[in-house]
């Protein structure tokens, strides 16, 4: 009876043990297929046009690695000054995001007034609009307010979002009431409980949705296009558009600057994965 239990229990081990190896090599593959592409790029980029060429298959390792694709870039366009306009604007998004919506979710949790549930549904459906819908209608409304060129006119729209709101609200949900009660009965204020407790507590979410908006604004391309028609405005994006456009030039220069584009993004979402995952799942306890 005995040995009849132990290879039971050595064969329901194996099998535990072969689905956990599964998924690791699952996960490996899937890694893979993400980042490939990216050490493609980069590998590339440091390769000369003839070398390019004459690649058959893939051969990630240069033989003459070459940084001359990146100052090719930097001479043909103002890199510079569009990765500083498109931090401008990730900086301008971001702080706002984080204040409004940080204050909006909180004032869903705490506090009653008028209206409540119909505003907070109405916040719900907004994030079920997409973005292009709007895009032509902000537009008008930045041109008559002389807003293009600008970096608010870029940034207007974008100062606050239902997500925002939503992410923050079902954090502040998660917080006791009693907590509040307790901070009220030593003399706190709503607003001292805001930033002495609820703010502190609510960091993983805040920078989750940091990282969410800077990665969004970012990548961001047809609305920088249609706000900006001066140089010194537009941002990295428009850019990278440019190098495969007017200012085409060779596979190997528009992978260097690719390469250039996408490493802030990656440097970003690498430093704050960990708060990226915690603040989407710190509401998912209580609705």
């Amino acid at each position: 009876m005995r040995s009849i239990l132990h290879t039971i229990t050595n064969k329901s081990h194996l099998t535990k043990q072969f689905h956990i190896w599964i998924g690791y090599l699952f996960k490996i593959i899937l890694g893979l297929i993400i980042i490939l592409p990216i050490i493609i790029c980069i590998s590339y980029s440091l390769k000369t046009n003839e070398e390019l060429m004459g690649t058959v298959g893939l051969q990630f390792l240069p033989k003459n690695p070459t940084f001359e694709n990146f100052t090719w870039v930097m001479r043909t366009i103002p890199i510079g000054t569009y990765m500083v306009n498109t931090f401008i604007q990730c900086g301008i998004v971001i702080v706002c995001q984080l204040t409004i919506c940080s204050l909006a979710g909180y004032a869903f949790v705490f506090f009653e007034f008028p209206f409540k549930k119909l505003l907070f549904t109405i916040i719900l459906v907004t994030m079920m609009i997409p973005g292009d819908v709007v895009i032509i209608t902000n537009y008008i409304q930045i041109q008559r307010w002389k807003l293009t060129d600008t970096h608010i006119g870029m940034a207007l729209p974008y100062l606050a979002g239902g997500m925002g709101i939503f992410l923050l609200r079902q954090f502040y949900l998660t917080l006791p009431k009693e907590l509040k009660d307790a901070a009220e009965m030593d003399g706190c204020s709503d607003m001292g409980f805001f930033f002495r407790v609820a703010v502190p507590l609510s960091v993983p979410s805040l920078a989750s949705l940091a990282i969410y908006e800077f990665i969004s604004i970012y990548n961001r391309y047809f609305w920088p296009l249609l706000v900006t028609n001066i140089d010194s405005m537009r941002t990295i994006q428009l850019g990278m558009a440019m190098l495969e456009g007017g200012e085409a030039g060779k596979t190997p220069h528009i992978l260097a600057g690719a390469s250039m584009c996408i490493l802030p993004a990656i440097l970003v979402f690498i430093v704050g994965q960990k708060y990226l995952v915690k603040g989407m799942t710190a509401g998912a306890v209580k609705g």
